[in-house]
């Protein structure tokens, strides 16, 4: 067996039939490579943060949830030592770090990623005196993830956070950032700034070569306006031979050191979460935690 005693959390507020349909699916595959399990029904935010607290004792944390679970746990283990390896189940709407990691989005599928137990070493990216796994925005996608109706996500799952970007990008105008990056000096009109360190967002794959989760290395995208232009190139992205050099509206580059500063003050969207606004300090692979990814990732 490769783990002697795991902390399985998961949200007790989920319904019935989800938590059923999930055990049943994942208890025997775990069952194969771990000796003993503790199952945390977790209550509300602040038990899972408490829950995190406790790791100490275990040598491996399963997570079920999507990426707002995520983005809580890890903003309380970040500031932990000796973490043990964290297994990801994707339980949410877009689950969107789980997919950098090349996790299956299928449950019943996790059989390979237990028995190779492979693992790497991810960046947790540090900004004001908060962390996060997978994106900070600003501009146009804190209007698609605050616009999302309620309703429509949950009857069309991540469509609903499609439309709500394609009604934002019609919507919304440009804003000035002034953006330091490793000690250069920008001046920036965007309709939308992306400081990434996975590859997903919105389930929607951005095919960037760079994008490396264990790099110490961020991803800046600027999309540049919000018209209709950049609508197709932002849909031409999911095109794995697309690359940014031939697209107008939208620019790339990189920085290990991030200041973001904007003419006025914007929420910024950390992990699909809106609790942090600009000025934003932003700094790669300040803290790394242990994942277990898909075999060969």
């Amino acid at each position: 067996m490769h783990y002697r005693h795991a902390l399985f959390l998961f949200n007790g507020n989920k319904n019935v039939q989800e938590k059923d349909t999930m055990l049943k699916q994942t208890m025997p595959i775990l069952a194969t490579q771990i000796k003993a399990i503790d199952l945390v029904q977790t209550e509300s935010e602040q038990e899972l943060k408490d829950c995190c607290q406790t790791i100490s004792q275990y040598d491996l944390l399963i997570l079920y949830g999507g990426d707002g679970t995520l983005h809580t746990a890890v903003n309380e283990l970040a500031e932990l030592d000796d973490m043990p390896p964290i297994l990801l189940l994707p339980g949410g709407t877009c689950n969107d770090f789980s997919r950098t990691l090349g996790l299956p989005q299928n449950l019943k599928k996790f059989g390979p990623v237990i028995n190779h137990n492979e693992t790497t070493d991810v960046d947790i990216t540090q900004i004001n005196n908060h962390f996060y796994t997978n994106f900070a925005g600003m501009g146009l996608i804190t209007d698609a993830s605050e616009g999302i109706d309620q309703e429509l996500k949950e009857s069309f799952g991540t469509l609903s956070y499609f439309i709500s970007a394609i009604q934002s990008f019609q919507e919304g105008d440009t804003k000035r950032f002034y953006v330091k990056a490793d000690g250069e000096d920008y001046e920036i009109d965007a309709a939308m700034l992306l400081v990434m360190n996975g590859s997903f967002i919105g389930t929607h794959h951005f095919p960037i070569e760079t994008i490396d989760f264990s790099d110490e290395r961020l991803d800046i995208v600027i999309v540049e306006e919000s018209n209709m232009n950049t609508i197709k190139e932002w849909l031409s992205l999911k095109n794995v031979f697309s690359r940014t050099k031939e697209l107008s509206q939208i620019r790339h580059f990189q920085a290990k050191n991030v200041v973001i500063e904007s003419d006025r003050t914007l929420q910024v969207d950390t992990d699909g979460e809106n609790y942090i606004q600009t000025p934003a300090h932003i700094t790669a692979g300040k803290k790394k935690l242990t994942f277990i990814t898909s075999p060969g990732m």
